[in-house]
């Protein structure tokens, strides 16, 4: 699914969405992705530097749900999708590549998760 415009322009100002995942023994996780960027108007990237849980839980099962949130405008999403982790190629080194220019304290990134979005919920309040 194509996002539209005011989600690819939220996600690429904020660059934070908490990601929402689970594995096959049904435990659920929640873990902060600071690196996230909008890869093509159906696709975002994000590098997966230390989280094992999530690593995990998408092995097994690579449903996820990401929600960023602009609290000042009061705006958000969520977004479902389907994750794919990739450890080499040219998206996990533009990936790591962006990271280490960004953040260059944190360590290499272990994959790039890149999530085909699939469905969009705004925030309503």
């Amino acid at each position: 699914m194509d996002m539209p415009q005011e989600v690819m322009d939220l996600i690429q100002e904020e660059h934070l969405v908490f990601a929402g995942t689970s594995g096959l023994d049904g435990v659920s996780n929640v873990s902060p992705k600071g690196s996230i960027t909008v890869l093509e108007k159906n696709k975002l990237v994000f590098a997966e530097i230390a989280s094992p849980h999530t690593v995990k839980n998408l092995k097994e099962n690579p449903n996820i749900s990401l929600y960023v949130l602009n609290k000042d405008r009061n705006k958000g999403f969520q977004i479902k999708g389907k994750a794919t982790l990739m450890n080499s190629g040219p998206i996990y080194e533009n990936v790591s590549k962006a990271l280490k220019e960004k953040m260059p304290q944190l360590p290499q990134a272990n994959y790039a998760v890149i999530v085909d979005v699939k469905e969009i919920f705004p925030y309503k309040r």
